[in-house]
């Protein structure tokens, strides 16, 4: 796999493995952004940064517990214990692939997500 390719892996892989409820999109200014339900206790934060020197872009990939305070039973640290390991398992799997692309591939691929979205927010409202 490579440049947009690679990205288009790590969408699927981040929708795959959180079961939808975490969706890779985009935001005013072409910025990729983890769009996050509500239910999720354990998150993923995902942005392409520049590299100074090169001029491609790489992913900052790390996971973070969203605001969660209190003392919790049983059964909510389960929850809380399978999210975190499955989310662990992608940040180091997204880590792991390295991904690098040029400026020219990254807007292609933002391009390319802007008009997913616009499709699938289409659908839905008809739906």
């Amino acid at each position: 796999m490579e440049g947009i390719e690679k990205l288009w892996w790590a969408k699927r892989q981040l929708e795959e493995q959180t079961e939808g409820k975490q969706r890779l999109i985009t935001r005013t200014g072409g910025h990729l952004f983890v769009k996050v339900d509500d239910s999720c206790l354990a998150a993923c934060y995902f942005a392409m940064v520049r590299n100074q020197k090169t001029g491609q872009y790489h992913a900052d990939v790390k996971g973070y517990l969203r605001t969660f305070s209190g003392y919790c039973n049983g059964t909510r640290l389960e929850q809380l214990s399978e999210e975190i390991s499955g989310l662990s398992a992608l940040v180091r799997e997204l880590e792991a692939a390295q991904l690098s692309v040029s400026e020219e591939e990254l807007q292609e691929f933002i391009r390319e997500l802007e008009q997913q979205d616009e499709t699938v927010e289409g659908a839905e409202r008809k739906a």
